[in-house]
């Protein structure tokens, strides 16, 4: 026993990557064990309308996200110099918010509309905090691609720890201020995101010093990775459209519905989040620095790897969740069971592919990214509608098609490997 602990230990202090993927999943894992613990506990304070009503919250902040940076927050692992990558952190910033700006001063005019669509006259006045998390949420991924970059991974988990615990503290507190209902929810989001942004600006010290960058400094580095707001940003958008899309069709539908799915799908994407967030920004750093010849294998083993990390938990959440979910969260949240196992072949398939998306940020090959999420996106909305009488049997079809339409996405990714493998030269112009 002795000798397989010591063998163990000089496996685990050789090998830098699972050091790294480990680190990262402690932390995550920890921020997730905080928001499971206190979960069931907001589920008796909160409605499954008041869920949904979050849902639709969350899903306006996530359209903003997706765009407020063009995408010039993941340029930041690419460049050599670390001047390079300051300076785009900086752009992404102010990027941010411009764009932040602008959503809010739209959703102030649009908010009725969208009250209206979802049959909930009373989220208008919250949507008009949209743009404020949607802001703080671009500086945290900022400040985490810088972190990665300089493979700061105690410092990420960390600070994933002290957002999750800040988030459930802020939530359980304001669940007994009754007049404010599921506006609790998303204050304590937020108050979660601003506690952590002014912890990673401490971490950060040294993206605050040296010269600025001068406006032709911005101008040469927006033409030189012009990529990722022609192509990045609108995958981005896309993708964000997609469950953003699901979540505001379910609503229009039924709010308590959409409660009952926006809680399984935080439950369900706790093993994915957990695996993929850790070995996607694992995988980033090192897809941004292999070289050609190597792409293909490091795409192989990220699949392999994966699938691996991902096929014991989501077994469980297949085989448990009908029969747990009640238990942990009270009788009224039964259908959230069955939505967390129609979810699980879509969710497993997306923690496989996740790491690998970034193969066609490293390999300019964007484009095809971005036509395979037009494809990607039109299947839920049109399982949604087509099977819109019954949501449970819709949710049941579109886990199923979209785990396939991943399958195909990981042949895509092996395709593009194998041609940047083949070409000569080196990979940054």
């Amino acid at each position: 026993m002795e000798r397989t602990k010591r063998s163990w230990k000089a496996y685990l202090q050789g090998n830098t990557f699972l050091q790294n993927v480990l680190t990262l999943m402690s932390g995550t894992a920890l921020a997730q064990v905080i928001a499971l613990a206190t979960l069931p506990v907001l589920t008796r304070f909160y409605t499954d309308a008041d869920w949904g009503l979050v849902g639709a919250f969350s899903s306006v902040v996530a359209i903003i996200v997706a765009i407020a940076t063009l995408k010039y927050d993941m340029a930041i692992m690419l460049p050599e110099r670390d001047d390079a990558a300051k300076s785009l952190a900086r752009l992404a910033r102010w990027v941010s918010f411009v764009l932040c700006m602008v959503a809010t001063v739209v959703i102030i005019l649009i908010s009725p509309w969208i009250a209206k669509l979802i049959n909930a006259p009373m989220i208008a006045p919250w949507l008009t905090l949209a743009g404020v998390s949607a802001f703080t949420l671009t500086e945290i991924s900022i400040l985490g691609y810088w972190l990665n970059r300089k493979r700061q991974y105690k410092a990420i988990a960390t600070n994933r720890v002290l957002q999750s615990g800040t988030t459930a503290a802020s939530q359980l507190a304001l669940g007994f201020v009754k007049p404010l209902g599921f506006g609790g929810l998303i204050l304590g989001t937020l108050l979660g995101q601003v506690v952590s942004v002014f912890a990673l600006h401490r971490k950060t010290p040294e993206l605050r010093g040296g010269p600025k960058p001068s406006r032709n400094d911005h101008a040469r580095l927006m033409r030189r990775y012009r990529n990722m707001a022609l192509f990045n940003a609108p995958t981005a958008l896309i993708d964000t459209l997609r469950m953003s899309g699901i979540t505001l069709l379910i609503s229009a539908i039924s709010l308590s519905a959409n409660g009952q799915f926006t809680v399984a799908w935080r439950l369900v994407e706790v093993p994915a989040a957990l695996i993929s967030a850790a070995l996607a920004q694992v995988f980033f750093q090192r897809f941004s620095v292999v070289e050609r010849g190597s792409m293909l294998k490091l795409v192989r083993s990220s699949v392999q790897k994966s699938a691996l990390f991902g096929v014991l938990p989501f077994t469980l959440v297949w085989v448990l969740s009908p029969w747990l979910f009640p238990l942990l969260l009270g009788n009224n949240w039964g259908d959230a069971g069955y939505f967390a196992r129609a979810l699980v072949p879509w969710l497993f398939m997306n923690l496989i592919t996740s790491p690998i998306s970034t193969v066609f940020v490293v390999t300019e090959r964007q484009h095809i990214s971005l036509i395979f999420s037009m494809l990607y996106m039109a299947v839920p909305f049109a399982v949604i509608l087509l099977l819109r009488d019954s949501i449970m049997t819709a949710v049941f079809v579109m886990g199923g098609a979209m785990a396939v339409m991943l399958c195909i996405y990981i042949v895509v990714a092996i395709v593009v490997a194998r041609r940047f493998d083949q070409q000569p030269g080196p990979k940054d112009a």
